[in-house]
Formats: C-alpha cells, structure tokens, sequence
C-alpha cells in the first residue's frame, strides 16, 4: 500500500514561493540600478574586461581634469599676455610722441604704467600657483615692487631665474608645457623700462621740459629694444594659443574614448530594461500562484485528499 504524505505538499509550494520571491527581488533590483549585478562576481569571465576598462576610464578622467585645468589656464595667459604686450606697445608709441614733440613730461608716469602692468601680468596667480613661474609657481615671477626698486637692483634679481616651463600630462604618452615663464616673455621690456628709470633717477636725469641729446639718443635705442620685446610677447602669446589648440584637441580625443569606453562598459553592465519588465511580470505572476497554492494546501488535511 502506498503511503500517502501530506506534509510535503505545503514544503514544496513553500519554496516556490521562495524561488519566486528571489526571482522578484532581483528582478525588481535590476529595474531599479539598471545593472545585472551587484558586485563584480556577478558578471563572471567578464568581471576582468570590467576591471580593465574602469582602471583605464580612472586615467582618462584624470587626463581630462588636466585639460580642463589647461583650457582655464590658457585662457588667462591668453589675457595676461595680451596686456603685457598692449603695455609694450602703448610705452613705445609714448615715447615716439615724445621725440615728436621733443618733450620728457609724462615719460616717468610712461614708465611706470608699463612697468605696473607687466608685473602684474607675469605675476598672475590661481590658487596662489604663479602662471608665469614656470616650475617655481609657488613664488611671485616679479619681485620689483616699484618703478624705483626695478632702478636700483640688478635684473636678474627682480625677475626669477632658471625657471623651466611647467609640463603636464594630458594623455597616455603625451605631455604639454603649461605656459611660458616671465623671464622669457617680458625680461627684454623690463630691461629697456629699467635703463630708462636709471636714467631718470641719475645725472642725465629727470625727464621733464625739453629732451636733451644723451636723453633723446637713449629713448630712440629704446624704442628699438621695446619693438624687439613687443615681438616676443606676442610670439608668447601665439605660442599660448597653439598649445591652447593641441589641448582641445586632446580634450576632444579624450571625450571619444571615454564615449566608447561607457558604451563597451554599458554593454556589460547595463541591463535590458524591456527584458527585465518582463521578467518582473513574470516573477509578480509566480509568487502569487505560488502563494496561492501554499494557501490552498494549508487548508487541506489527509482526510481530504482520501476524498
């Protein structure tokens, strides 16, 4: 005779309900995140490519950082290089009016206008980093503080020496300078104001009233020495803006690769989101028949299935 068991009628519907329930779950959290999984155990052989591609979507994030942080810097050294040389060429057309009108009135404020906005060009800072300071960012370019103090010291004590141009990296194998240093834009300029300012302040001095010969000799050499620097900052300024143009074009790249790469992750990561409604239908539908079920056996006794 067969024995007849009631008991495990109710302990098999209670896990399906179970397997629904987890099957719901997990549904319902891939609905919600949008990924298959919740750990990288979850995405098997693929678990590896996903290390790879987010190791290198770390670095390109950080390469782009870099660029945004150049772009911002060009920008400002596109500023302060065109007021440097806006400087330079206002002080030599000051000059050429002066020898015009054979007059030094107003040559001393000339000068110290120009010198003024120089050194406040080359030391402009972000963050109190010095654009101009090359790798010596964390010290002002220009330590003159005056007109007078530019006179009476030596060059090389006013404006840093030895700086090199800082580089920095904006992609795999690829670096770039971040900017020109201040001795090597405006030291021709600072040269010509502070032979002018010594001159000023010494015997063949002060300008005012009608020029003398050894004053007008020395502005006329000036004033090719200022033509001189007036060419140099602009080469600064246009080699600013070719170096602004290869970080675009890096930033650019960046973007393309860092776009492939989310699509080549997503295609992992991501689940369908039309296939997961559908699975989540599906799930909804067994555990309330699993439910169901188990509420129907509960009820039921040895006695009824003998009916």
């Amino acid at each position: 005779m067969t024995r007849i068991s009631s008991a495990m009628i109710p302990m098999s519907a209670m896990m399906d309900i179970g397997k629904a329930q987890q099957e719901l779950v997990e549904a319902a959290r891939q609905s919600s995140a949008q990924t298959k999984a919740t750990d990288l155990k979850g995405y098997g052989r693929e678990a590896q490519t996903l290390v790879s591609a987010q190791r290198l979507i770390a670095r390109m994030d950080g390469f782009q950082a870099t660029t945004r942080e150049l772009n911002t810097r060009m920008q400002i050294q596109d500023v302060a290089l065109g007021r440097s040389a806006d400087a330079v060429n206002k002080l030599k057309q000051d000059l050429f009016q002066n020898l015009g009108l054979d007059k030094g009135e107003g040559i001393r404020a000339q000068l110290d206008e120009a010198f003024s906005v120089l050194k406040d060009a080359m030391n402009t800072n972000i963050g109190g980093r010095y654009l101009f300071g090359g790798v010596m960012n964390d010290r002002a370019p220009i330590t003159a503080t005056s007109l007078s103090d530019l006179a009476a010291q030596p060059l090389t004590s006013v404006i840093e020496q030895g700086a090199e141009s800082q580089t920095m990296r904006v992609e795999e194998g690829r670096t770039l300078q971040a900017g020109v240093v201040a001795d090597d834009v405006i030291s021709s300029a600072m040269a010509s104001i502070k032979r002018l300012a010594e001159m000023d302040a010494g015997p063949d001095g002060p300008f005012g009233g009608n020029l003398t010969d050894i004053q007008r000799t020395a502005i006329q050499a000036e004033m090719t020495s200022l033509n001189t620097a007036f060419n140099t900052v602009l080469s600064a300024q246009s080699e600013n803006g070719r170096l602004s143009k290869e970080v675009d074009s890096a930033s650019t790249r960046l973007t393309a690769r860092m776009n492939a790469l989310d699509e080549a992750v997503g295609g992992i990561v991501n689940v369908d989101l039309a296939e997961v409604a559908v699975r989540l239908n599906q799930a909804q539908f067994a555990y309330q028949a699993s439910s169901s079920v188990f509420n129907t056996l509960r009820g039921l006794t040895l006695l009824d299935v003998l009916k």
